[in-house]
């Protein structure tokens, strides 16, 4: 079960992965401008897209190292996944990329539930109280969020 744990996860990276890659190619803006409140510009939000896109590269390397009966070492790289996840999600976004931000925020808070579930799956003591549907809910939430994301992202930097 634990090996089976740690290829969902990274199948779940890979989603991810994917996801911000698609984002870190396609939301180039060739306009400049910084924005008068708290927002990032438009130049600093997709630094901030593909600085996730390569944690997720980092995380999905550490992961494929990983040795699947080292429950302990899987804590920890579940754990170290979230805080890109909480950190992006609480990006003011330039308005060009508003939605794109609603959307990645929806995904981010939904990876980082379902991290803290994986994690209660590795607990025996908390194991069987983990509801594998809303697992199954919150995978496809992660990757319907962040597909349209990117889509939302890809059209507002033309």
């Amino acid at each position: 079960m634990k090996s089976n744990l740690l290829k969902r996860i990274a199948v779940l990276a890979t989603v991810a992965v994917m996801g911000m890659s698609a984002v870190a190619c396609g939301g180039k803006s060739e306009e400049a401008g910084a924005e008068a409140s708290t927002a990032l510009t438009e130049e600093e939000y997709i630094a901030k897209t593909e600085e996730l896109a390569q944690s997720m590269t980092d995380v999905m390397n550490d992961a494929a190292a990983l040795d699947p009966n080292d429950v302990e070492g899987a804590k920890a790289m579940i754990e170290g996944l979230k805080a890109p996840f909480v950190e992006f999600a609480a990006l003011e976004a330039p308005e060009k990329y508003a939605a794109t931000q609603a959307k990645y925020k929806s995904g981010c808070e939904a990876m980082v539930e379902y991290l803290d579930m994986c994690i209660d799956l590795m607990d025996p003591d908390k194991a069987a109280d983990v509801d594998m549907d809303k697992l199954t809910t919150l995978l496809t939430t992660i990757q319907n969020d962040f597909t349209e994301a990117a889509t939302l992202m890809e059209e507002a930097g033309k």
